[in-house]
């Protein structure tokens, strides 16, 4: 048994995934702190400030306490989730009957198994500290546009993940509704690209 803790910012549900291919289905939220990257219009606290070490058995039993109409669907999130993620609080979360979807940023591989891996690759903030890793295998691929965002950057993302889904999300900054007209023309030039949207921030749910 591993005494291992994990730093966890937020432990949350019942709610609903907001974004990517599982937009609207039911779940409950495992938000690790920390990221490597610092995204400017990121909209998530990951701080490690006021972060709880929990151990894999706590954060079990506290995901079980929030799923409780048995979704049994667990977002693993951050900061990036990949920093802490490992082979014991995967088989915890999956021991206890979650099936474990994370969205990581797609610098590093993953040490342990999800059953769902959303890449959303950002190296506009990389700073040259970081390189997309070359070892990650995506079920879906969700690209944030900004005005870096591009039909060529696009078709690199298509190169780099033979995932069967492809999202343009507009960046919801003060600039939202140039990004969203940018997000429709890319999903219009390039069909294999759905537009998506944070339908969490719409309906108004966590």
């Amino acid at each position: 048994m591993s005494d291992a803790t994990y730093l966890v910012k937020e432990i949350f549900g019942p709610t609903l995934q907001g974004e990517g291919y599982h937009a609207g289905r039911a779940c409950v939220f495992l938000r690790f702190a920390v990221c490597n990257l610092a995204c400017t219009w990121c909209d998530t606290d990951f701080a490690a400030e006021g972060a709880r070490p929990l151990d894999a058995p706590t954060i079990v039993d506290e995901l079980l306490a929030h799923d409780v109409h048995d979704s049994r669907m667990v977002v693993v999130t951050g900061g990036e989730p990949t920093l802490q993620w490992n082979a014991t609080i995967a088989d915890a979360v999956r021991a206890a009957g979650f099936r474990a979807h994370m969205e990581s940023n797609g610098t590093r591989a993953l040490a342990a198994p999800v059953d769902w891996l959303t890449v959303s690759p950002k190296p506009q903030f990389h700073q040259d500290r970081f390189r997309l890793a070359t070892d990650v295998r995506a079920d879906e691929c969700k690209v944030v546009v900004d005005d870096t965002v591009d039909d060529a950057l696009l078709a690199r993302y298509e190169a780099r993940y033979a995932c069967g889904h492809y999202f343009v999300q507009p960046c919801m900054d003060a600039r939202y509704q140039h990004h969203l007209s940018r997000a429709i023309e890319l999903a219009s030039r390039r069909p294999r690209w759905r537009l998506g949207v944070q339908l969490h921030k719409i309906i108004d749910v966590p």
